[in-house]
This record gives C-alpha cells, sequence and structure tokens, in this order.
C-alpha cells in the first residue's frame, strides 16, 4: 500500500478528519512526508484540508465535514488559485508527470505552487488565480473590493512573472511555468510578454472553466 493509499485509508475510517501529526503518528512516516502527500491529494481534490481551526484538519471529500464552526467562506470559483492549481495537477498526472510537491494555497503557504518530473525534466510551476470582487472572509461577505479585479490581476500576473523569474535564475536548466484561469485580462498580458519570457524560457499556461490546461502560444 503506498502512503497515499494509508492516508486516504485512514481518512475513509476517520470522518472527522485526520491533521498531519496523527497521520504521522499512526503511519509511522514523517510529518514532512505526510504534509506534502497531503498538500498533493487536496490539489488533486481526493482530500480537503480544513484551516480554520489549529491544527488543519485533513478531510476526506467522501466524509461528512467537522461540526467546528468556520470562519471563513469556501472557494468554489473554479477560477480560485486553489482550484487553478488543482487542475493543473490533474494535467500533469495526466501526462505522468511525478508531483514532487504542492503548496497549501489555502493556507497561503510559500514556496513554488507545484514542483514537479516530466520527461527526465524538474518543472517549477507558478499560479496564480483571478481576483474575486468581494471578499472572501465571510464576515465581509457583503463588501466590495476597492481595487478591480482588471487591476489587481495586474498585480498577480507581474507576481508570478517575478517568481518565475526567480526560479529561472535558481534552476537554470529546468522548465519555469506560469499558469492563470483563462481570462482576457490575462490573456492580453501574456500576448504583451510572450517573445520576452519566451526568450528566457518561461511558459505560460491557461486553464479554463472546464479543467481544460492548454499552453499559451501568442
Amino acid at each position: 500500500m503506498t502512503r497515499r493509499d494509508e492516508v486516504l485509508t485512514l481518512l475513509s475510517r476517520n470522518p472527522d478528519g485526520l491533521c498531519d501529526a496523527e497521520l504521522a503518528r499512526l503511519t509511522g512516516a514523517s510529518h514532512q512526508t505526510i504534509n506534502q502527500t497531503c498538500r498533493q491529494l487536496a490539489a488533486e481534490g481526493l482530500i480537503r484540508r480544513d484551516g480554520f481551526g489549529s491544527p488543519i484538519m485533513n478531510v476526506g471529500t467522501g466524509s461528512r465535514p467537522p461540526t467546528r464552526p468556520a470562519v471563513t467562506s469556501q472557494r468554489p470559483d473554479w477560477f480560485w488559485e486553489g482550484n487553478v492549481q488543482a487542475a493543473m495537477v490533474r494535467h500533469l498526472s495526466a501526462q505522468g508527470a511525478v508531483i514532487r510537491s504542492v503548496a497549501d494555497t489555502a493556507s497561503k503557504a510559500r514556496g513554488t505552487d507545484i514542483v514537479a518530473s516530466l520527461d527526465g525534466r524538474v518543472l517549477h510551476v507558478e499560479v496564480k488565480g483571478w481576483p474575486s470582487a468581494t471578499y472572501a472572509d465571510s464576515r465581509r461577505a457583503d463588501e466590495v473590493k476597492k481595487t478591480p479585479p482588471t487591476m489587481q490581476a495586474t498585480h498577480w500576473f507581474a507576481g508570478a512573472v517575478l517568481s518565475a523569474l526567480r526560479s529561472r535564475g535558481r534552476h537554470p536548466t529546468d522548465r519555469v511555468l506560469i499558469v492563470f484561469p483563462d481570462f482576457p485580462r490575462y490573456r492580453n498580458l501574456s500576448d504583451e510578454t510572450a517573445a520576452t519570457l519566451r526568450t528566457i524560457g518561461i511558459e505560460t499556461w491557461f486553464v479554463e472553466e472546464s479543467g481544460a490546461v492548454h499552453v499559451h502560444t501568442g
């Protein structure tokens, strides 16, 4: 039985969920190994990581939700960063990639969003979502953000490019990708920077609402 199977089996037997430390104790794996495994499973949609309490609880997607009250709303939008990341993980896995690590976007974890191996090369993937017009926090759900989504998206695009440039500098022989939900603003920005990004070896990819993933060829 693989580590993934162990985690999924344990969560199926514990519908209220288990934290990383509990899973590490039950499986005998290191806390770091369990953390990476759970992040990958969450990115693939096989479990969810409820971060409204301490510690973060891992819950099987077929299980009933924990009884603790959530203080933040869920992010069901297809263009939320976590959903875009999950779509990219599924796409890479379908292409035969080995997923090395997946950052926990829900908790705003630092580090590269996805690191994978495909066809003998390492991929470093930076993912951004599309800004919503309202706040995710349920306590501010009725408030409209002062910054328009298109303007905020420009900042997010710039941030993704900067992260990709840093990855390119640290890993000159690896592939570096930036991934966005398929919105006209991101497409326009990608068109404007396509030639430069190709020159320095940074690929731009898009995720559609359907979950389909494709490379930008502009």
